[in-house]
């Protein structure tokens, strides 16, 4: 046999996420990461955009022959292509979502409220984002919802989100007594949260027929014009850092969104113990078994979401789903089945020499 020559791996990452999807899992299976982390790399230097490109370069020449595995996009993506395509080196991009779909979305929201930075800066991402996918030379995408959507079979390979099973507590459901519904949302997206609005809209006279409480975490640009519309309907805590605590102190996770291609949250509440009640749309249909690791709904159906509502008023109901999904998750989204998955089918295969 050929032996291979030794692969390091250049990961430019966007901080915790990064860490969270592509070092942690990579290197729970051996495998050697050199990391530039944005945030970190932010919070140490002065002038951090101007002097990334020269810091990228300098890491790339002194791993010659790496591949580059990154989560980012738009202006720094443009300069992980470009240092990578002057060295030879090949670019594999962590997709976690609809970035076109999710661009359009903040441009229709900044231009609404006369944010004209903040359109520009979204604006830029609109331009570069498809050339530049198109010098990526694999996807490493969290669902085959992203895949179908972004017409990216040919280059691609599903990967999920590992999940840290141990840092969530399971959730006790001994008690019966008022429900408390949690909803973890980025509010960076509108139409991330505008279904989350609907429901609370559609099903008012019920939530309160019922005494069932929602309580809604995230924080993001559309934060403030949904509290002005929905906070007498919910409570509204903004960025929360213990998440773990948030999933602990709840009965039933609920995630409505239009544009979510696996979010993590809800993997988060189903390691929690909780029962989750996700809609028919996007990647939350490769994430829940129903009737087993959650229920999946129709949101235009309101008499089947309120009949699950109150079953879900059961301790045993509740229980039953959130036992089955923490065992789900810990099976199949730990760093290590989640590391050998990127080794096996997200990089590009090594070299001989």
């Amino acid at each position: 046999m050929t032996p291979e020559t030794p692969r390091v791996i250049v990961a430019v990452i966007t901080g915790e996420r990064g860490q969270r999807e592509i070092v942690r899992p990579l290197a729970a299976v051996g495998e050697r990461c050199v990391v530039l982390d944005w945030e970190e790399f932010a919070a140490r230097v002065c002038c951090p955009h101007l002097r990334f490109p020269f810091a990228l370069q300098r890491l790339l020449r002194t791993h010659p022959g790496s591949v580059v595995f990154t989560d980012m996009n738009s202006a720094f993506l443009a300069v992980i292509v470009v240092a990578c395509s002057l060295l030879g080196m090949p670019v594999v991009l962590r997709l976690r979502g609809d970035p076109f779909a999710e661009t359009r979305d903040q441009l229709r929201f900044h231009w609404r409220n006369r944010a004209w930075l903040s359109l520009i800066r979204a604006g830029i991402a609109w331009l570069l984002d498809r050339p530049l996918f198109a010098r990526v030379s694999r996807f490493v995408p969290v669902s085959d919802w992203v895949v179908r959507r972004l017409h990216i079979e040919a280059r691609s390979a599903v990967v999920r989100i590992p999940v840290e099973v141990d840092g969530f507590p399971i959730r006790s459901h001994e008690t019966a007594g008022r429900l408390r519904l949690l909803a973890v949302t980025n509010f960076n997206y509108p139409q991330k949260v505008a279904p989350l609005g609907r429901f609370l809209d559609e099903h008012r006279d019920f939530l309160r027929a019922q005494e069932i409480a929602v309580t809604i975490a995230g924080a993001g640009i559309a934060l403030e014009s949904f509290r002005a519309e929905h906070g007498g309907q919910a409570a509204l805590l903004g960025f929360v850092s213990d998440v773990a605590a948030l999933y602990a102190a709840h009965d039933v996770f609920i995630h409505f969104s239009d544009l979510d291609a696996f979010p993590y949250v809800v993997l988060e509440a189903q390691a929690s113990g909780l029962p989750v009640l996700v809609n028919r749309a996007c990647g939350m249909l490769e994430q829940v078994e129903h009737d087993r690791t959650g229920l999946i709904v129709d949101l235009a159906d309101r008499s089947q979401i309120e009949a699950h509502l109150r079953s879900l008023s059961e301790p045993a109901i509740r229980t039953r789903l959130g036992t089955a999904a923490r065992a789900h998750v810990a099976a199949t989204y730990s760093l290590q089945e989640i590391g050998r998955q990127l080794l096996d089918r997200g990089l590009p295969s090594r070299q001989p020499r």
